[in-house]
């Protein structure tokens, strides 16, 4: 999770993008109390807390943060379960693993909620 969490940080890095890495559910919760963000790209399993805690508590105290998922599936749930959750509890976008930087970068430029109904998934799989 570690090598993602860093390609993620360099990818919105090399597009100018200002970064705040966290390492945990926990340590993302308290970042997210005590500074303000355009936007959280949250993976849903994490150590110390998974991502969909976490989505939660943005939209419990948070509703108008961007908030982009992404998963590669977990433990508990296949990756069509995990993104089907994660757009119903609020998440902007859902990026299924393994997803082009690009793509990341195009959902962020967008404007938010720049799309119909809800949630737009982006599977890296489907053909074009």
């Amino acid at each position: 999770m570690e090598g993602m969490r860093c390609a993620v940080a360099a990818a919105l890095e090399s597009e100018g993008h200002d970064v705040v890495e966290a390492a945990t559910g926990r340590e993302a919760l308290a970042l997210l109390g005590a500074e303000h963000f355009d936007a959280a790209v949250i993976d849903l399993w994490m150590p110390s807390g998974d991502g969909l805690s976490v989505l939660r508590r943005i939209r419990a105290e948070n509703k108008g943060l961007r908030v982009i998922v992404m998963t590669g599936g977990g433990p508990r749930l296949p990756v069509e379960a995990a993104a089907l959750i994660a757009e119903v509890w609020g998440a902007e976008h859902v990026l299924l693993k393994p997803f082009d930087d690009r793509e990341l970068l195009a959902r962020l430029a967008r404007p938010p909620w720049a799309h119909e109904g809800g949630a737009e998934r982006f599977d890296a799989h489907e053909p074009d």
